[in-house]
């Protein structure tokens, strides 16, 4: 039973995590890519539940493609670098910084784990490329702000779901070589066995 949807800050964070792990290091990703990336897994992960959300909110169509504020806020300070932190969670009565916990979820994981096998190491002008793709989630928001037909910028879910997906989905018989089972990936990225440092 999923517990979705996750705070967007906990998934980046998660996301980058097993991309360290994936990488080893060699997979550097920027607040930029992490947008992209972050709305690869959302797309995925809303096919694969049938329309549950992986992350609260709503994704925004922003110039370089889709935007989750909450993620943007916490991430904007590293400019084009990569990332080297984690978000965390404020007290807003004390102020105090404290560690998200981190969704322990098979389906996100084994999605996260697609998502950068595919696209983790592209640069973030390609992905910013593929989030733009005509006819897509971003693409008919986009279009829709230029003309003035909507005002707002989020992207629903119903339209990443019906429009956004088909391009980052991939079948578990169409005969692709991404592993959609767990026990094919390396014990360090199965559920549970993720831990901060």
């Amino acid at each position: 039973m999923t517990g979705a949807p996750y705070d967007p800050r906990a998934v980046a964070n998660k996301l980058l995590d097993i991309a360290e792990i994936l990488g080893g290091g060699a997979m550097p990703i920027t607040p930029l890519a992490l947008q992209k990336l972050l709305f690869f897994v959302h797309a995925r992960f809303l096919k694969a539940t049938n329309g549950t959300p992986a992350v609260k909110g709503a994704f925004e169509a922003w110039q370089y493609g889709p935007v989750h504020p909450s993620v943007y806020k916490a991430f904007h300070a590293y400019g084009r670098d990569p990332i080297v932190g984690r978000a965390t969670a404020t007290n807003v009565i004390t102020g105090e910084q404290k560690s998200l916990d981190l969704p322990n979820d098979p389906t996100l994981q084994k999605i996260i784990g697609q998502v950068l096998i595919s696209f983790g190491s592209l640069p973030a002008s390609a992905l910013v490329n593929l989030s733009h793709q005509r006819g897509g989630a971003w693409d008919i928001i986009w279009r829709k702000l230029q003309r003035g037909d909507v005002i707002t910028r989020q992207i629903p879910d119903s339209v990443t779901l019906s429009n956004g997906c088909s391009m980052f989905v991939v079948s578990p018989d169409n005969g692709s070589s991404e592993s959609t089972n767990e026990e094919d990936f390396p014990p360090e990225l199965r559920v549970g066995k993720m831990g901060r440092s």
